[in-house]
């Protein structure tokens, strides 16, 4: 895997909206935010213009990914926000150019198609973390206020070719398991829509001997039991080594028509459909659509214990 050089103070940094829309208000803010973390962020096209429910049609959408990998006065790309629409302009992007210029991208959500499509595609580590109009910093009195466990963790990702080490969720919360074992591996994954909605495609996800992140936004829990499933039935979790359960942010239990029905709780849909493997599974890792938020580089090692709950980042090719 390639793992694209470090940012530094100063450099000039791509900000896109491959996917939705955004307000100008959160435009404003978000290059705010880029710019008191000491880069200069240039703004493309993408991110004042909207199509729908997408932020521009495909092609424009699409050509300012290309342009922005292929600028050489741009060393790394940080996207608006997610939304919609990445997996329309997969056909459109020169992959390529992309590789022969890897760079600092970073995003999440919808985004997920595009760090799968680069991985796999591209043989280049990205970084699933905070974008430029989400909640990593707020704006009070036009000064920029980070939230330091997410700043923190995003500095040491694009700033340094640290790894991460031993990974430690906000406020030192917790991380649980289910069965039992150790696993290693190039870790991979994101949203559980976008990892179904590229099933059957060339951009389908590949487990492999991979640790798989799993989160999800606003599904119900049978919809991440059909999710889930699919994944299943197309041998994901079979080929995998181990599991990363991130957030499930609001996916709660829909009431049913009959007295007193509900869908199954989460839990009882993992246990159906993951346990079964024996695979080692980590879960209330706090990665997803919920802030404070780590960032993660997918596409480096991962090494993950379910006995002693712990999950620590490795440097490629290292064996813990």
């Amino acid at each position: 895997m390639i793992k694209p050089k470090p940012l530094k103070t100063g450099d000039k940094v791509a900000i896109i909206a491959p996917s939705s829309a955004t307000d100008l208000k959160a435009v404003k803010q978000g290059e705010m935010k880029i710019k008191a973390l000491g880069l200069i962020p240039v703004m493309f096209p993408t991110c004042y213009t909207n199509y729908g429910h997408l932020s521009a049609s495909d092609e424009e959408r699409a050509k300012d990914v290309n342009d922005a990998f292929k600028d050489e006065t741009i060393k790394g790309i940080i996207c608006l926000r997610g939304g919609y629409g990445v997996t329309r302009i997969l056909d459109l992007l020169d992959y390529e150019m992309i590789a022969s210029n890897a760079k600092v991208f970073v995003g999440f959500s919808d985004i997920t198609a595009l760090h799968t499509a680069f991985n796999q595609i591209c043989n280049m580590v990205t970084f699933h973390g905070p974008m430029a109009a989400t909640k990593f910093a707020s704006i009070k009195n036009d000064k920029v206020e980070f939230e330091h466990y997410s700043c923190e963790s995003l500095v040491k990702n694009i700033f340094t070719n640290n790894p991460a080490g031993l990974y430690r969720n906000p406020n030192n919360e917790e991380l649980k398991s289910l069965c039992t074992g150790k696993a290693q591996g190039i870790l991979t994954g994101g949203n559980l829509t976008l990892l179904t909605a590229t099933l059957g495609s060339k951009y389908e996800i590949d487990t492999k001997g991979k640790i798989l992140f799993i989160e999800e936004i606003g599904e119900p829990v049978y919809k991440l039991d059909r999710m889930l499933t699919t994944l299943s039935l197309a041998g994901k979790f079979n080929d995998c080594a181990g599991i990363i359960l991130g957030t499930f942010v609001k996916c709660e239990r829909e009431k049913k028509a009959y007295e007193g029905g509900l869908d199954l709780t989460f839990e009882e849909v993992v246990e159906n459909t993951l346990v079964k493997y024996n695979k080692p599974i980590i879960y209330n890792f706090k990665a997803g659509h919920n802030f404070p938020q780590p960032t993660m580089a997918l596409g480096t090692c991962v090494y993950i214990d379910a006995d002693m709950k712990k999950v620590i980042f490795l440097e490629s090719g290292t064996t813990f």
